[in-house]
């Protein structure tokens, strides 16, 4: 079988060559560069990269990425979209072929977002780049998505290849919000375009629009239950920047009606049940840690499983009397945040209050 790895590319030439040496086991290393004024373009074809010069006006990530795929040679059996801060864990063609063999052919896949010095994974989710080179394209002007043109239906089964994705933040996001804005104009019933829009303006903090896209967004009435549930929890964020405590915590709650699995959703219920004195709403909502599990998928908040849930639950514990669950959760949150010397005053403060419920 024949596969091909492709990409876009505008500046990349720190990341030629880590690409390429994950990547290099491909029939074909492809790379649409979309205007780079560096050397991406000299270092890739030094390296034996197959490059191509294209112009995108206007700018469109689907467009240029569907470009990039009909670039590849109509012979070519799989495609491997990769970016070029991202790298493939050695043995991913194995790994592919062996998924392709068992008619496996759009199969899902680990890529890892964000992890420790010890390589010891703290955020990562499923995705789904590797497709048939014949059937599929991309859609989307931003946060594009790879799917099939017609209704065949594949079999989804995930392989053991992780990816790791060590996002530029270097690169400006000026152009996101404009496509963004542009994609829920040109498409005011999608869900993931409203999503992603809120995310933005969140992102440059615009608490009034945030609010504002969220209630328009939910009020479609369908989505991914995870993505309607952080749209709440940037909306409860938002209400909160505004001086509307109250009004963020009813945020919170429908967050958790909507995504009652996702421990993120509890963990914004019991932080503005904090606030508010809302002791037994905060204890019961952060204390959900224990019988919940981390999801894959990136709206994981790493700090949330760490630390912050078990701070919560600690200190709502204390302030309902419950004061040895107090010291086990504030244990549990000083063993995953020891750098955070709050939590080790609140600790000692635990302790005193447990020998002193004793006496």
């Amino acid at each position: 079988m024949k596969i091909a790895i492709y990409t876009i590319a505008l500046n990349e030439e720190k990341h030629v060559k880590q690409w390429f040496d994950s990547a290099k086991e491909a029939d074909l290393l492809l790379i649409a560069d979309t205007g780079s004024t560096d050397g991406t373009v000299k270092v890739a074809r030094d390296l034996g990269i197959e490059v191509h010069e294209i112009d995108v006006q206007p700018w469109r990530f689907d467009v240029a990425r569907n470009q990039s795929l009909n670039f590849i040679p109509e012979d070519f059996d799989i495609c491997i979209q990769i970016d070029m801060d991202e790298v493939l864990d050695p043995g991913w063609r194995e790994l592919v072929e062996e998924s392709y063999a068992k008619g496996n052919y759009w199969p899902t896949y680990q890529i890892i977002i964000e992890w420790n010095e010890q390589k010891e994974i703290l955020k990562s989710l499923d995705h789904f780049k590797i497709h048939p080179r014949h059937g599929f394209s991309w859609k989307y002007p931003i946060h594009e998505i790879v799917s099939p043109d017609d209704s065949i239906t594949y079999t989804r089964e995930r392989i053991p290849l992780k990816v790791w994705h060590r996002q530029d933040k270097t690169k400006s996001r000026k152009s996101y919000l404009e496509l963004l804005e542009s994609a829920v104009q040109e498409m005011p019933n999608d869900w993931r375009m409203n999503h992603y829009l809120t995310r933005e303006y969140m992102y440059v903090k615009e608490p009034k629009l945030v609010i504002q896209t969220a209630s328009q967004g939910l009020e479609l009435g369908y989505g991914w239950d995870v993505e309607r549930a952080s749209s709440c929890i940037w909306a409860a964020d938002a209400a909160h920047e505004l001086g509307f405590t109250h009004w963020a915590y009813e945020w919170a709650v429908k967050a958790t009606g909507y995504a009652p699995t996702f421990y993120e959703a509890w963990h914004c219920r019991a932080h503005y049940a904090h606030l508010l004195g809302k002791w037994l709403d905060c204890f019961d909502s952060a204390s959900k840690i224990d019988g919940l599990t981390v999801h894959t998928h990136h709206l994981v908040n790493p700090e949330v499983w760490r630390w912050w849930g078990y701070d919560l639950a600690a200190l709502s514990a204390h302030n309902l009397g419950k004061h040895e669950l107090a010291l086990h959760y504030g244990r549990l949150a000083l063993q995953g945040a020891p750098e955070v010397d709050r939590l080790r005053t609140n600790l000692n403060f635990y302790g005193i209050s447990f020998i002193e419920s004793r006496a």
